[in-house]
């Protein structure tokens, strides 16, 4: 009897160890680092205004043929690091695998705060000399010979070489009235020639984003057109959802952990 107990509990030892109880085991949660892909919807004063699925964008009229609904895949990345929205970055850390969640973010966290002093107006137009001076030595550091009369193909239309000396370059412009052309991000209409000056309009649309060198701060920015007239354009440097707080419905579908962890 004693002999059959102990081979009894050997057998049991044996199989316990082939085949030991199932144990739930816990899903790795996205951190700084980690490759994720999330599905998301995006609500702001209780209407969707963006999504990554067809559906959703069909059902709230949200949707464009010009766009590949996909699943968004990007590197989870701190602060200023990520081109993305930080608060939206931050409310994924922490996720597992096919868990869903709403992300509130604040102004603060999301598009910042509006800003009233980033609304101005700007002529339409404004005047051009058919003349520009230029340092020689922009030439000469990429190996371009010039001399009187030397034409050049620009952004702006034909450039020639009207005078010269040892430190100057004097380009001179020929336009005509209908011209056009795009610099700084502005489509631009040439509307009149007088003495060597040029009538320059910008053609913009009310709605349009332009993106540019804000005219207050010198840096690059995307202004909005919020208003035209004959005369003036009203610029508006927000971005379109400043000052509101966004709602994110995310399912996160993956998750690729940091080589380093």
């Amino acid at each position: 009897m004693k002999r059959l107990f102990v081979l009894l509990a050997i057998g049991f030892f044996l199989f316990g160890c082939i085949n030991p109880p199932p144990q739930d085991r816990e899903l790795p949660t996205a951190f700084y680092g980690d490759n994720v892909t999330v599905d998301y919807t995006l609500m702001v004063d209780e209407k969707v205004v963006d999504t990554s699925m067809e559906g959703v964008a069909r059902e709230n009229g949200i949707y464009s043929p010009f766009r590949t609904y996909t699943p968004l895949r990007f590197k989870l990345l701190l602060g200023n690091e990520t081109p993305f929205i930080p608060g939206f970055v931050k409310g994924i850390v922490g996720m597992k695998v096919n868990e869903s969640k709403i992300i509130t973010v604040p102004p603060e966290d999301g598009y910042g705060y509006y800003d009233p002093y980033g609304v101005y107006n700007v002529s339409r137009y404004y005047n051009m000399s058919a003349f520009e001076s230029v340092p020689r030595s922009y030439f000469e550091e990429r190996n371009i010979t010039i001399e009187n009369g030397t034409s050049f193909n620009t952004d702006i239309g034909t450039v020639f070489v009207e005078d010269l000396n040892d430190t100057e370059v004097t380009l001179m412009y020929l336009l005509q009235p209908g011209d056009d052309f795009t610099s700084n991000g502005f489509h631009q209409v040439v509307v009149e020639s007088n003495n060597f000056t040029y009538k320059i309009m910008f053609d913009v649309r009310v709605n349009g984003t332009y993106h540019t060198t804000s005219l207050r701060t010198g840096k690059p920015a995307s202004l909005r057109v919020i208003a035209l007239t004959n005369d003036t354009i009203t610029f508006d440097e927000n971005h379109p959802l400043a000052g509101k707080t966004l709602l994110f419905n995310v399912t996160l579908r993956d998750l690729e952990r940091a080589l380093s962890k």
